[in-house]
């Protein structure tokens, strides 16, 4: 079966997803919907489309449009800025704890680069705060492979030798590299669906929320989850999106931080 772009947008319709968020990555998508409707046996997207109305169809078509393109220290820019002005900041100004949270992590290359620069950063602190990183996604597959934090040489694409050197290690019987194991220990992996689920509860420092729920869904359906995220953020704290997006609306509450249209701070 062949899924054309006007029967690709009924789908992102019926889902509230946007196109423009899907538009460069829709053949890919499209092919996942392909091989479920000759798995489930549906042959029209009339068909398809009804099966909606099955909660545990929806759920399988709903991973269907999950996206994991990503790749360590993305936006080279605002891990320099994490390294030498965020991170020293809030450890400045939090002597017990930090909460990080990213939302939609994906396969985790963001946790761990977050991970590998907090050891890089308190390495040069005499005193730093305890770590606690939560990290969530909605898909439970994507969740095991970031636990699992084993990744192919294209996806250490731009790290330096001595950054592979010391956070990663190549398989015996592969050429993957793997995470090392104590960058793992203060990262808290959950299951969590921004879209039917609050937001975790706690204050936290960082807010992640790159990539995912404000490219891929329409504005109108986010915007009061935005809101509840943004109600997490403690003062001061900071609010990541990514380098390519932009809030669902303007609020005062956010301040571009050094004028960056990704990195906001909460005033």
């Amino acid at each position: 079966m062949i899924i054309d772009d006007n029967t690709f947008r009924l789908l992102l319709d019926r889902l509230g997803l946007s196109w423009e968020g899907y538009v460069r990555v829709r053949k890919g998508v499209k092919k996942r919907i392909c091989r479920h409707m000759e798995e489930r046996g549906y042959r029209t997207m009339d068909d398809y489309l009804h099966a909606l109305n099955n909660p545990e169809i929806l759920k399988e078509i709903e991973y269907l449009f999950c996206v994991s393109i990503s790749q360590f220290f993305r936006d080279r820019y605002l891990w320099q800025e994490m390294e030498g002005e965020i991170l020293p900041d809030i450890i400045r100004r939090y002597d017990k704890r930090i909460d990080i949270w990213s939302a939609g992590c994906a396969l985790g290359q963001e946790v761990y680069s977050f991970a590998i620069l907090w050891d890089i950063t308190k390495g040069k602190s005499e005193r730093y705060p305890k770590l606690h990183f939560n990290a969530t996604d909605s898909n439970p597959d994507y969740l095991k492979k970031a636990r699992e934090g084993i990744y192919n040489p294209s996806s250490l694409k731009g790290l330096s030798d001595e950054i592979k050197r010391h956070y990663f290690h190549i398989g015996e019987n592969d050429s993957n590299y793997r995470v090392a194991d104590y960058l793992k220990k203060d990262i808290h992996w959950e299951l969590h669906d921004l879209i039917i689920q609050p937001p975790l509860a706690g204050r936290f420092q960082v807010i992640f929320l790159r990539n995912s729920l404000l490219t891929y869904y329409r504005v109108e359906r986010i915007e009061r989850i935005f809101l509840k995220v943004l109600d997490s953020l403690d003062e001061g704290g900071f609010f990541i999106v990514g380098r390519h997006e932009k809030l669902p609306f303007q609020t005062s509450r956010l301040s571009p931080y050094k004028g960056c249209l990704y990195i906001f701070q909460n005033t």
